[in-house]
């Protein structure tokens, strides 16, 4: 049963990455940064390769695998929201340092404040729910993926960036 859900995922993967779009249009290197469609079609295939992962890597059967990805995929959209506000936060800061406002200061660091409680309070929520359907040993298995997979995510994309600007791959500019 499991291998039959790592072999769906692989291959919805595997189509997604292969689509007519990705024929048509040669790859871009500009230095134009992605656009939203770029990004919504990265964010995609990542969090097929996720499910696929995480499915191997906690060793999942079809029942657990049906409980979990609905509360991953809840949550993980309520954490996009806030990690967005988050941005769009610090991009404001940083405007309002560089052009002296330090007036609006004061509420952009309320609202950073309040998105970074509102971050902990949902990471908490989700966790409650993972205990329900995960096992200790799939719990402890949960974080270390996480970790790791995060870890290897941000590579990849440092990686992507720098093949883009031209500056090289693999951990060329003092990264690990």
């Amino acid at each position: 049963m499991k291998k039959s859900i790592v072999k769906i995922l692989v291959l919805l993967f595997i189509m997604g990455g292969f689509t007519a779009q990705g024929f048509a249009q040669p790859p871009d290197y500009s230095d134009r940064p992605p656009t939203k469609q770029q990004k919504d079609r990265v964010r995609k295939r990542i969090d097929t390769l996720k499910m696929c992962k995480l499915t191997q890597a906690l060793d999942l059967d079809e029942t657990t695998s049906a409980k979990i990805f609905p509360i991953l995929n809840k949550y993980d959209k309520r954490k996009a929201e806030i990690h967005r506000d988050l941005r769009e936060g610090m991009r404001n800061m940083r405007i309002s340092l560089k052009e002296n406002r330090t007036d609006q200061l004061k509420d952009i660091l309320a609202a950073v404040e309040d998105n970074h409680r509102a971050l902990q309070n949902i990471n908490q929520e989700e966790w409650a729910e993972l205990k329900k359907v995960l096992t200790v040993e799939q719990q402890a298995k949960l974080i270390l993926f996480r970790k790791d997979f995060d870890r290897e995510v941000h590579r990849l994309i440092a990686d992507a960036k720098d093949r883009r600007t031209g500056r090289g791959g693999k951990f060329k500019g003092g990264r690990p």
